[in-house]
């Protein structure tokens, strides 16, 4: 009797670490599915704005089917971000920049929280390690297309309200995508 009791007990806590597992399963790719759901809404509908791109060293640059990425517009916002004395070595933040005729962001500052103005845009950005990061520092494409890429001159993003980029494109010196 004492046995089928145990077995009893062993069962129900099983089923109930099961049915938790399969709760936090479903949670998890509820979340997933949320980030891609968001990540293709900014793809489609974020406005398109581009960052020249700064040189990077040349061993790193083609790297197998990815190019290295830096953006001449974070070396400004570095400099921005040193000259604050409070900032830690690890935060994020916003700047703002204004475009030109082409779509290239130019940097205005760094964000106070001051209204901006129908030609200003806000840029989120990270500080890890002391260095200033935007969405991305590399680009992936198809195997074979390396001299392609060697020509891009701008990252090609899309960005939200919030700030948030996504990098989409390569663009060469003519504004024409890779």
């Amino acid at each position: 009797m004492q046995l089928n009791t145990m077995a009893a007990l062993n069962s129900r806590q099983l089923s109930k670490r099961s049915l938790w597992a399969i709760i936090a399963a479903v949670l998890i790719l509820a979340g997933i599915n949320y980030k891609i759901y968001q990540q293709e809404h900014l793809l489609a509908n974020g406005e398109i704005i581009l960052f020249e791109l700064a040189p990077v060293d040349p061993r790193s640059l083609m790297q197998g089917d990815y190019m290295a990425l830096n953006y001449d517009i974070a070396r400004t916002v570095s400099r921005s971000v040193d000259q604050l004395s409070n900032t830690s070595n690890n935060h994020d933040g916003f700047f703002i920049v204004t475009l030109d005729q082409n779509r290239i962001a130019q940097f205005d500052s760094l964000y106070n929280g001051v209204a901006l103005t129908p030609a200003q845009r806000l840029i989120q950005y990270r500080v890890r390690d002391g260095r200033v990061k935007l969405a991305s520092n590399a680009f992936f494409f198809q195997e074979g297309r390396a001299e392609e890429f060697e020509h891009a001159r701008y990252g090609e993003f899309r960005v939200n309200q919030a700030g948030q980029l996504l990098l989409s494109n390569m663009i060469n010196k003519d504004f024409k995508r890779i």
